[in-house]
């Protein structure tokens, strides 16, 4: 913000620095000289540390406000700016707080999983402390609790919310050394509008020490806070179990903890339904007094929960033959609160069909397809079935048993063709061998509408795996491992759009993901990895975001981008490709931001042919040639990026090559952005 002016703290009116009153309004200005820790304060005239435009405040609490600004430095895109004063303090409480903050931004820098809100940034300004993180659109579980009935949710919901949860505490007590959350409960639990869950502020999150027998404060919250939080010993993984087991408690019961902390009375559940018993029996074990007695990690809980998920799966399907004795997929719970999620909680559950080689409805998917009625579900138990199949309704498809031994194998033409609006795939092995006719065909040919596939394994040893084609077309792919095709794991053009998320793409030998003629795939929290020729292969202005995927050990390029095209990537890493880590050619563009790059067996970046790439804050090193080799009238920008360890040079610029370079960073002075 500019020294030389002040902006009015009511109608953001610009007036004179040492104004006391603004000139517009007439409200009076707040001097920072005698109130420098007062927090709440900023408006949308404010920009902090001269990148974060503040939006709107967004709640207020003891110690700070939260505020939604935008970062001027990326588009404008919108943060959670944390906000941390210490007016009030004494010396040693002002101390603990600072700590507490510089530990949450610790831990968080630190940290990378699609259940935690990301960090950018941390910095003091006018004698308060501030904590720019994800933006996360939504509302706090304990703001869902107050507007449901009886302040409680339907228990295929709380299963749901409790898988994702142990997920998240599954990745902090897996973190070396374990991370103790200590203050699980609603209100530090974002939940979006598409039921994915974030755990939010970490301020009294701690690292196990072995060894230790008591921690240094009993921090907590009353009613969630486990025993041994109080004081008597070192707060364990088991401690946030009890939390987990006091929210999952409140949830089911609509009764907040805090009234009678130890001391919950028995759910009153109907023990006639096995669901209800299991979980009943869980929770209260979770909620256990002596640590001993609790599950001893957040897996154990997670599969618990996975067979009362299972249980109230079964219990839906009206013509069911058996329970199903596998539980699903242990990843594709943390997905989001799913459609199925949703039907088990509606008072009409839809038709549901099975198929089966013997003791089923039908005995073939597109019989069953034929026959189904629009919204049904079709239940696959294990078998192979040779057949292809046309999903010209909305239906959902779902393996009903180990994926591995649910194989739907077409011969000589594709395996899946999508020609509806919606649908479903879930839990299924989709194989497409080359065929005798020696045709290209895909395993699934998505050419319309919005196809959700979920946990499915994906081959195609005729062509390529997925092929998504068209203006009209938006699917969603989730939890899969697409590997070993023909030609690429997958293609998206013809301004066709893509979700694709926490997927394992490898073994192909032209390239992972292909984008071309306009196809604007997002990609997030994948690996792929181990191509013949790309990672990423993107031309004929192909577009593309792709964030937080790690792509690498490809034979010619991580990513290859050119003939104007324009993705984005984000957070991904790049790395150990036997050529390049990111070529740039034929007017290629693409903005490439907080990347890592390096380990590459030529260049990690080329730039050549008159491409005009931007690169920001990326770490680029470690290749056997150079970082960045920039040719044959190639141009670009590269700023704020850190450039070293190149065996043979960090820059390098030849032929006409014409980049700007600007702010280069000192990983020795300047270790973080």
């Amino acid at each position: 913000m500019n020294s030389s002016v002040r902006f009015c703290d009511n109608c953001g009116a610009t007036n004179r620095p040492d104004a006391k009153f603004c000139y517009a309004c007439g409200q009076p200005q707040i001097s920072y000289a005698t109130t420098s820790t007062v927090t709440g304060l900023l408006t949308s005239a404010y920009e902090l540390k001269q990148r974060y435009h503040i939006l709107q405040k967004l709640g207020q609490g003891g110690f700070g406000a939260i505020y939604k600004a935008a970062d001027l430095l990326f588009n404008d895109t919108p943060r959670a700016v944390k906000e941390m004063g210490m007016r009030g303090l004494n010396e040693q409480e002002t101390k603990d707080a600072i700590i507490a903050f510089r530990n949450e931004a610790t831990l968080l820098a630190n940290l990378s999983h699609p259940n935690l809100p990301r960090i950018y940034d941390h910095f003091e300004e006018h004698g308060r402390w501030y904590l720019v993180m994800d933006y996360i659109e939504g509302e706090t579980l304990e703001k869902r609790l107050e507007q449901v009935p009886g302040n409680r949710l339907p228990l295929p919901e709380v299963v749901d919310l409790g898988i994702q949860l142990c997920t998240v505490l599954g990745y902090l007590h897996s973190h070396e050394p374990p991370i103790i959350f200590r203050d699980l409960k609603p209100d530090n639990v974002m939940l979006t509008a598409d039921g994915r869950i974030y755990l939010i502020d970490f301020g009294i999150a701690r690292f196990f020490k072995p060894g230790q027998t008591k921690d240094t404060m009993n921090l907590g919250t009353p009613g969630y806070a486990a025993p041994e939080q109080y004081g008597r010993m070192q707060t364990t993984i088991r401690s946030d179990i009890y939390s987990l087991g006091a929210t999952l408690y409140q949830m089911i019961s609509g009764i907040y903890p805090g009234l009678t902390p130890f001391l919950q009375q028995p759910l009153d559940l109907d023990a006639s339904q096995p669901a209800n018993v299991a979980i009943e029996k869980l929770v209260m074990q979770m909620l256990e007094m002596k640590e001993d007695r609790r599950p001893h990690d957040t897996q154990v809980v997670k599969q618990e929960l996975q067979n009362v998920q299972q249980m109230l799966q079964s219990a839906s399907v009206r013509r069911m033959a058996q329970p199903v004795a596998t539980p699903v997929q242990a990843d594709l719970a943390t997905a989001t609160l799913n459609h199925e999620t949703r039907l088990l909680a509606s008072e009409e559950p839809r038709p549901s069909l099975v198929v089966a080689p013997q003791g089923g409805d039908y005995t073939s998917l597109g019989e069953a397809i034929q026959q189904a009625r629009p919204g049904s579900f079709i239940l696959v138990r294990e078998g192979l079935y040779k057949e292809s199949i046309i999903l010209d309704k909305p239906v959902e498809i779902i393996g009903n048993g180990p994926r591995a031994q649910i194989i739907l194998e077409s011969s000589n033409t594709h395996g899946v063709v999508m020609q509806t609006t919606t649908a479903t795939l879930r839990g299924l092995t989709i194989r497409c061998p080359a065929g005798s006719l020696d045709k290209a065909a895909y395993a699934l040919h998505i050419r319309q509408g919005q196809l959700s596939v979920e946990d499915c394994d994906i081959t195609s040893s005729s062509s390529t795996c997925i092929a998504i084609t068209g203006a009209n077309t938006r699917p969603s792919i989730r939890y899969c491992r697409i590997h070993d095709s023909a030609g690429y794991g997958i293609t998206v053009q013809q301004n066709a759009r893509a979700t694709i998320e926490y997927c394992e793409i490898f073994n192909h030998p032209r390239a992972g993901i292909y984008v071309t003629t306009g196809g604007d795939p997002m990609v997030r929290h994948s690996q792929i990895y181990n191509s013949e020729r790309y990672g990423l292969l993107i031309d004929e202005q192909g577009r593309g975001t792709f964030e937080d995927s790690e792509i690498h050990h490809h034979g010619y390029a991580g990513a290859t981008v050119s003939t104007l095209s324009n993705p984005l990537l984000l957070r991904c890493h790049l790395h150990n490709n036997q050529q390049y880590g990111i070529e740039v050619l034929q007017e290629g563009q693409g903005s490439y931001q907080d990347c890592e790059i390096a380990g590459s067996g030529l260049d990690n970046v080329s730039i050549t042919t008159g491409s005009t790439p931007y690169f920001y804050l990326c770490r680029i090193h470690d290749a056997r040639r150079h970082g960045i080799n920039v040719s044959d009238n190639g141009r670009g920008t590269v700023e704020y990026c850190t450039i070293t360890a190149n065996q043979q040079g960090n820059i390098a610029i030849s032929n006409g090559g014409d980049p700007t370079i600007t702010h280069l960073r000192d990983p020795l002075r300047d270790p973080h952005p």
